[in-house]
């Protein structure tokens, strides 16, 4: 191998000093100048200075020399020897090339220290903040919730990091949560798994991390990553929250965050909130309610006064919020025995419209007089039309045949060459219900009228996963189009469990009286910032949403007091302690068939119900 030259070697020496950026180029041009200026100067005292005489210093010499070379206007007034002003002119010629190019430099500089803020990419200096990886729709229905839930705090904090450009983030939050109250939010860009980028969300200080990731194997990435600079950092508060699509991906998940990590299952998820909205209609309106920290919500709070008495008492005690359960030694407890007592130490669990509204008043009387005393409500089969199919059906189907009595029956209908048996559970999988698959054009009118009149007991829209998800919306507004207008024709009232991409379209089909039930990832995302904020809630959502232990039911209002006389909701919570059960609130019915949904009520007088009302219950499953 030929050796390098000298020049070759200087020009390889100066080529990375020049790439290492600014501070290295201003390095050169100070060096530059100084020799410059000092060599300008000791050659004019040489030459005799100004006069010729050589009687000035060296160190004024080189100060001369300076200013010609950082002010071209000093060289028009000078005066002096030929050789003397030649030497000037040679420092101000290359004065005048070292400052444009000192300009350019730090111009360039700033720039690019500019468009490094704009990328964000600084390190957040932040605490008790809340890390956001991923940037979807579903990142603004967290913020939503967030800023709900912080309303009351006077700095708080979420920082949210992903790929995306970070002007690009803060602009879409703004325009979609314009509101964001007392809600300070910091974007920065980054990879979700890289540890390197993940420092700059400052984890060591973070109170919780919400994973928003939509590729499951990418969120298993970041939570090991997370778990990492936690444990390097020592920050044993914070936790992790985040959501896989994929059951086979949700032990890895699990794994990989130990005990710091919250995970859901969101095809688990979602089918338990369509599988419960089907079978009762306005629970999507109790869960919307729950999962929000807009109105009531569920708490967890120290209530001293509690300690000692029955939960049954302490609920009679109650005047603005209702106890659903305890939280003993760490683990959440929902619907105790109405006998048992609150032990020092315990947490109460209440639902509440605000935090520390749990006070305990006077003890509520109760008309006993007024108890209704009827057997259990036994399950009827049910037929269930499904239209469409995607890889969430099989969750469904078996979350659907834990509830289901049996001789039930689920109609499966989609499109030709769409059904996929590896997303149906096979038939020996389902004790209560027998799947009929057909294979059909579901977007025909005909077709539609044929399968409505096989008289449905609910139907369930799913969204077609291999669509965009604009286009996969736009066709599940037109079904239910269709689906509303053949209702209306035959005059029936049919259940629409609706599945959504986005929440811009889940508003559209809101707007459609027939549509009882509207359910999208957005309640997912509700789910992640409740435990965001409270880590006790995964149990108790994860119990509230089970079909085991104790779920959230609606029940005949007549199974617990008598119809046509004024009954105040003490009465019914007294009532329902009789099975079991804690009340929660009402459904009641208006003459057109429309109906009201009650969650803790704002006012528990005496209220007049029908025999179409129903009561909403926490009851063992």
């Amino acid at each position: 191998m030929k050796k390098a030259t000298a020049w070759q070697r200087f020009r390889y020496w100066f080529d990375n000093l020049m790439s290492k950026g600014t501070l290295s180029l201003l390095i050169i041009l100070g060096v530059i100048t100084a020799v410059v200026v000092i060599i300008g100067g000791l050659a004019s005292i040489a030459l005799g200075g100004p006069d010729g005489s050589g009687g000035e210093s060296p160190g004024s010499s080189i100060w001369f020399a300076l200013m010609h070379a950082i002010n071209t206007g000093v060289l028009a007034k000078e005066e002096g020897t030929i050789p003397y002003l030649a030497v000037m002119t040679i420092v101000t010629l290359v004065g005048i090339f070292i400052t444009s190019f000192l300009i350019g430099t730090i111009s360039n500089g700033i720039k690019d220290k500019v468009a490094d803020l704009q990328r964000g990419k600084s390190r957040v200096i932040e605490e008790d903040h809340v890390v956001i990886i991923g940037f979807d729709e579903n990142v603004t229905s967290i913020i939503e919730e967030l800023a709900l839930a912080n309303e009351n705090q006077k700095n708080a904090v979420v920082v949210v990091m992903a790929e995306a450009d970070k002007t690009e983030m803060e602009d879409t939050i703004r325009d979609r949560v314009p509101d964001l109250d007392n809600l300070r939010l910091v974007c920065r860009n980054g990879r979700p798994d890289s540890p390197k980028d993940l420092k700059v969300c400052s984890l060591d200080t973070c109170k919780s991390i919400i994973v928003n990731l939509e590729d499951d194997f990418m969120t298993v990435k970041t939570i090991l990553a997370c778990e990492a600079l936690l444990d390097e950092y020592g920050n044993n508060d914070a936790y992790i929250t985040a959501t896989v699509r994929d059951r086979e991906v949700l032990q890895p998940a699990k794994i990989a965050g130990g005990d710091r990590a919250e995970i859901l299952n969101f095809q688990k998820t979602v089918a338990r909130l369509m599988v419960q909205t089907g079978r009762h209609p306005g629970m999507s309106e109790i869960l919307a309610e729950l999962l929000s920290f807009k109105g009531n919500e569920i708490y967890v709070e120290e209530i001293p006064e509690a300690v000692g008495r029955s939960f049954k008492e302490i609920n009679l005690r109650l005047p603005h919020s209702t106890a659903i359960g305890v939280v003993r030694n760490e683990e959440p407890l929902l619907n105790p025995d109405a006998d048992s007592i609150v032990e020092p130490g315990d947490q109460v669990i209440v639902i509440a419209a605000d935090d520390g509204s749990a006070q305990l008043g006077d003890m509520a009387p109760v008309n006993e007089d007024a108890f209704q005393r009827e057997p259990n409500v036994v399950e009827e089969p049910h037929t269930m039309l499904v239209l469409g199919c995607t890889d969430m059906l099989k969750s469904i189907l078996i979350e659907d045949d834990t509830y289901a009595a049996p001789g039930s029956r689920v109609i499966i209908a989609a499109e030709p060459g769409t059904i996929d048996q590896d997303a149906l559970p096979d038939q020996s999988e389902l004790s209560n219900i027998e799947m009929d698959i057909r294979e059909c054009k579901i977007f025909s009118r005909r077709v539609l009228e044929r399968l409505v009149a096989e008289n449905p007991t609910s139907i369930l829209l799913m969204s077609d996963t291999q669509l965009d998800a604009e286009e996969a919306d736009a066709r599940t507004l037109m079904l239910q189009l269709h689906l509303t207008d053949i209702a209306e024709e035959i005059g029936a009232e049919i259940p629409l469990t609706i599945e959504m991409n986005s929440t811009r379209n889940q508003r559209l089909s809101q707007m459609m009286r027939a549509t009882d039930f509207v359910v999208s990832s957005r309640i997912t995302a509700k789910m992640m910032a409740q435990i965001a904020e409270e880590r006790h809630k995964k149990a108790i959502l994860n119990d509230l949403l089970s079909d085991g232990g104790s779920t959230i039911y609606m029940k005949p209002i007549t199974r617990y007091v008598l119809t046509g006389e004024p009954v105040d909701f003490y009465t019914l919570g007294a009532s329902a302690a009789r099975y079991g059960e804690i009340a929660i609130g009402y459904k009641r019915f208006a003459d057109d068939g429309t109906f009201t949904i009650e969650v803790n009520p704002r006012s528990k007088a005496a209220t007049k119900f029908s025999d179409n009302d129903d009561l909403i219950v926490v009851a063992k499953g």
